[in-house]
């Protein structure tokens, strides 16, 4: 049975929801996705004056924003789908995965036998190993699949 696996970035990290421009690298075996990521900001609680006045202060979350790159490293393949939230939502929608997913927007692992995995064309690096693992990611207008043995992800902090 087909399992999805949410994975987390880290430290609190997820791609910008309306925006995330992912840009897609591959150097030998190993492929990067760089695009716009977000956490919640630290907010500093204000004191004195300053925390009275906060109060009828009606700003919304405040966000660190910058730039991430994913890292699937040991990658035998990966493929750029055009599916994006409008069509993953419908009842037909043309996502293979819209009607077995958790949820759009999210980083999965996908873990046990997956019939319909290559029922579309990917780009071929090497044959596929031992340890090659599924991920999926629904960014905002397309999805990426990555058959890799290991994923990493890195906020670049000095945007």
């Amino acid at each position: 049975m087909l399992k999805f696996v949410e994975l987390q970035l880290g430290q609190g990290w997820v791609a910008e929801p309306n925006a995330p421009a992912p840009q897609v690298s591959v150097a030998g075996s190993k492929v990067n996705v760089c695009f716009r990521s977000h956490r919640p900001a630290r907010d500093e609680k204000p004191s004195g004056i300053l925390r009275t006045l906060n109060l009828f202060w009606k700003a919304g979350p405040k966000f660190d924003e910058t730039w991430g790159t994913l890292s699937f490293i040991g990658c035998s393949r990966w493929r750029w789908d055009d599916t994006n939230d409008h069509e993953w939502y419908k009842v037909d929608g043309h996502g293979r995965y819209s009607g077995i997913a958790p949820r759009w927007g999210e980083f999965y692992e996908l873990v046990g036998h997956d019939p319909i995995r290559d029922a579309v064309p990917w780009e071929t690096i090497h044959s596929d190993t031992a340890n090659s693992r599924h991920f999926l990611y629904y960014f905002r207008d397309e999805t990426l699949e990555f058959m890799a043995e290991e994923w990493s992800f890195i906020p670049s902090l000095t945007v």
